[in-house]
């Protein structure tokens, strides 16, 4: 895996607290769609609509309730939900990346190749000593301490 993503394996209380209110969000909601039966529920749970939404929405009260009086026992949970979600993370944001590159910078580069522009002036020249380009310095020298 890469070094960007870090896995909080032993998250602070405050961190587990933070996550029994974002969680009471997130699986009220889940518990909604589920009542519902939408989105992701839009297939009909049939007789399992009610036995899946209270679970949800007890989980959500149940991570709230534990963010009162013992966060540490969100810390299953918490890293369940981690621990699922980080593949799924990884896949989708590696795979968003791709579609952006082949749909999106691959066309704009073949596009501008067509049409003969060269905007970093990668031309080869035979003749030049060097592809050395000459630094703007039309700037005075306090612009460097403001750069913002």
């Amino acid at each position: 895996m890469s070094k960007l993503i870090e896995i909080d394996l032993r998250p602070s209380d405050d961190t587990l607290r933070q996550f029994g209110w974002i969680a009471l969000g997130g699986f009220g909601v889940l518990g909604a769609l589920a009542w519902f039966e939408w989105l992701v529920f839009s297939f009909g749970l049939g007789d399992a609509r009610i036995p899946v939404a209270t679970t949800f929405w007890g989980l959500g009260l149940l991570t709230t309730l534990f963010s009162f009086t013992f966060p540490r026992a969100n810390l299953p949970i918490y890293i369940g939900l981690t621990l699922i979600a980080l593949p799924i993370g990884f896949v989708v944001s590696y795979a968003i990346m791709g579609v952006l590159f082949y749909l999106l910078i691959t066309p704009v580069g073949l596009f501008l190749r067509l049409r003969g522009r060269d905007i970093m002036n990668r031309s080869f020249d035979p003749e030049a000593e060097s592809y050395w380009v000459k630094p703007r310095s039309d700037r005075p020298r306090e612009h460097y301490f403001k750069q913002f």
